[in-house]
């Protein structure tokens, strides 16, 4: 078994060490941390390293950062799964070899079917923008299945 958690588009206003804080408490029991892209600021990144566990990190807009790659993919658990900033168009054919697919950029969640392709968006911690809620998600994937589960952002004050 191998728990994911999955957070992007940190952007907006808001402090970083309440959403890292945050974080740190709902993603303790995570082996892994994924970033969809889209940071905003360095200290986000910093504090995510610093919980001691494995960081992926892919390149989003805000900001274009060549440091990380466009794109992800890795087999874990039985099931091919691949990371990218902005969700793929229909008919891509890298996204459509992948079990799973995880995405960001819209600032929406998503969790749907397509073909034999699981796309996966869990929004923004911070910046609601396009949808009322602020959301992050933890992934478990064991042999061969994945349960999301939404994990609704309250920063604290």
């Amino acid at each position: 078994m191998l728990r994911l958690g999955l957070i992007g588009d940190t952007q907006g206003r808001y402090r970083v060490d309440r959403l890292l804080r945050f974080v740190t408490e709902r993603f303790a029991a995570v082996d892994e941390i994924w970033h969809v892209g889209d940071w905003q600021e360095e200290a986000v990144l910093d504090g995510l390293r610093a919980l001691d566990k494995p960081l992926t990190v892919v390149n989003g807009n805000a900001p274009d950062d060549p440091r990380h790659p466009m794109q992800v993919r890795r087999r874990l658990e039985g099931l091919e799964v691949g990371m990218v900033h902005r969700p793929p168009r229909k008919g891509d054919r890298w996204a459509s070899e992948l079990d799973i697919c995880i995405h960001g950029h819209t600032h929406r969640w998503r969790d749907e079917q397509v073909g034999r392709t699981r796309f996966i968006n869990v929004s923004t911690p911070t910046a609601a923008g396009f949808s009322r809620e602020r959301t992050m998600g933890i992934l478990t994937l064991d042999s061969g299945s994945a349960d999301l589960e939404r994990v609704l952002v309250q920063l604290p004050t």
